[in-house]
């Protein structure tokens, strides 16, 4: 009989472990609460030949987060559509992902333009977007909208700082340089013209002589870089996607201007591409960057070059820039994800829940794909710092990350 207890006691005992176990590995595999970060990126149009790296960057930011970041329980579902480069289109793509079954709390957005157009909505669907364009008018409170990017005003002030302090001196000239902005004809690239951009400038002991737009999809500058070659300029600033930009060296070279002007531009440029379409034209080109170029990517973010060469991106002949800048803002998207689901608990996440949890965001690197970006309560846009790049000797060449002046319009302190 004893023996009998003792046989019934230990089969209990064994019960009871295999139940905790399968309980244990139950509630370790449990499935995991899904919620849905969209990306409005621009595959069509004249975006597009820039773009075309920015959705799988989009979709490793993803894969990487849910691999490397403790989401407490969340699933994150990528989920994307196509704007075409068209205000219109985009809009309709938003409002289909910020509705039905899979409806984002989140998004990741690629065009200054697009990002004014959909300020408001972003308010009143409750869906954070991380933008890739800059604008005094994004950050502007309320605001739903936090661009990662250093602005574009700041982006300027680093570039005429570095020249003022290491350029113009070696020129050798007894007057006060002559500079004058030399950009696109849209919101991306009026960006940087601004009173306060203006009274910096000048302020620097600079004249300012001159403003010259390029068309969305330029064939003849030759107007425009006459005007500037007649008044003398010595350095510019724009922003302009390289195709357009190209068109421009190519006509700066004819008129005998390469070594003339110095070219500084806003980031969203592809400066392999770039190289790829002018070569040594681009030798007096300086692009004020948010991103590492993939060079540094073993020594600052092996974690992504290491999804990078394993979802075989090297082979599929883009150019990393983009991908990286993409990569990262999706991290960010994610990063304030991984806060909401560790406040609010990962079942009552929503998009009031992103939008107060990127107030939090501070010095986040991007698994050191950029410079670090900071978030509050007030700032809407996120890097302090830049890094310069020179694209001389037909490569890129990194001068140094840079402090930007604060050349915003509004106070976000």
């Amino acid at each position: 009989m004893n023996r009998k207890r003792t046989i019934v006691k230990r089969a209990g005992v064994v019960l009871f472990a295999l139940f905790f176990i399968v309980g244990a590995w139950g509630m370790g595999h449990a499935e995991k609460t899904k919620v849905y970060l969209g990306h409005l990126v621009h595959i069509t149009g004249p975006y597009g030949g820039t773009q075309v790296a920015n959705n799988p960057g989009f979709l490793d930011g993803v894969e990487l987060a849910n691999q490397y970041m403790d989401l407490n329980g969340i699933e994150i579902v990528p989920v994307w559509k196509d704007g075409g480069s068209d205000p219109a289109k985009s809009m309709t793509a938003f409002k289909q992902m910020a509705s039905g079954k899979e409806q984002i709390i989140a998004m990741v957005g690629q065009s200054t333009g697009v990002a004014l157009a959909l300020k408001t909505w972003n308010i009143k669907k409750e869906v954070v977007n991380v933008e890739g364009g800059s604008d005094d008018e994004l950050t502007k409170l309320p605001s739903w909208t936090f661009s990662p990017t250093s602005p574009y005003v700041n982006e300027l002030g680093v570039w005429v700082d570095y020249y003022l302090e290491h350029i113009w001196p070696k020129k050798g000239l007894n007057r006060k340089p002559r500079f004058a902005w030399l950009t696109w004809e849209v919101a991306y690239g009026r960006a940087s013209i601004t009173p306060k951009t203006r009274a910096y400038i000048e302020s620097k002991g600079v004249e300012i002589v001159g403003e010259e737009f390029i068309p969305y999809v330029p064939t003849d500058v030759s107007a425009q870089l006459l005007r500037l070659k007649e008044k003398g300029v010595d350095f510019t600033f724009g922003g302009m996607y390289q195709n357009a930009f190209a068109v421009v060296l190519k006509e700066m070279d004819k008129l005998g201007m390469i070594d003339q002007i110095d070219v500084g531009l806003c980031y969203a440029i592809v400066p392999g591409v770039l190289l790829d379409m002018v070569g040594p034209l681009a030798r007096n080109t300086y692009i004020v960057s948010n991103i590492w170029p993939v060079e540094e990517w073993a020594k600052r973010s092996p974690k992504v070059l290491e999804i990078f060469n394993k979802n075989g991106r090297s082979k599929m002949g883009f150019p990393p820039e983009g991908y990286a800048m993409t990569a990262g803002m999706a991290l960010i998207a994610c990063e304030a994800i991984r806060i909401a689901s560790h406040t609010v608990g990962p079942d009552k996440i929503d998009g009031k829940a992103v939008y107060e949890a990127m107030q939090k965001i501070k010095d986040y690197d991007m698994m050191g794909l950029r410079p670090p970006v900071t978030f509050t309560d007030k700032k809407r846009f996120g890097q302090d710092t830049a890094v310069l790049v020179r694209l001389n000797d037909n490569r890129q060449n990194v001068i140094g990350e840079f402090p930007c002046p604060d050349l915003t319009i509004y106070d976000w302190k």
